[in-house]
């Protein structure tokens, strides 16, 4: 599992006073380079991109002066793409559930995973019961 903090801005804040919908989409994706950084090197950076998201709003979010947490489970290791299911929570609530499908691609097509990062990914699932 990986866990990413985020603190809240005003300026994530729309018109009815909870984070805005899109702006969850970026907590996702600031989660989401947090936990690709933690495994790149400059001779082999990911190349990614995110081929499908799919965002489950449960409560609103008002702003507050402490963070939330992003966390993150690989679901699914495929030949080209992986599956992360991602919650943004504090301690007692849950404001979304979402999944993010990542394809690894190379000169703008799909590649294979390769067994480095395939491995990471594999540190990050979720325990099998």
């Amino acid at each position: 599992m990986h866990t990413y903090e985020i603190q809240l801005r005003r300026t994530d804040i729309d018109a009815q006073q909870h984070v805005n919908n899109v702006v969850f989409a970026q907590f996702l994706d600031e989660a989401r380079s947090d936990l690709l950084d933690r495994h790149e090197s400059p001779a082999a950076p990911w190349h990614v991109v995110v081929a499908g998201q799919r965002l489950s709003y449960r409560l609103p979010l008002l702003f507050r002066d402490t963070p939330v947490r992003v966390t993150s489970i690989v679901e699914r290791i495929g030949t080209t793409s992986f599956t992360l299911a991602h919650e943004v929570r504090d301690h007692e609530n849950l404001y979304l559930a979402a999944t993010s499908t990542l394809v690894a691609i190379d000169g703008g097509a799909p590649r294979p995973l390769t067994d480095s990062e395939r491995e990471y990914l594999m540190t990050l699932a979720a325990p099998r019961a």
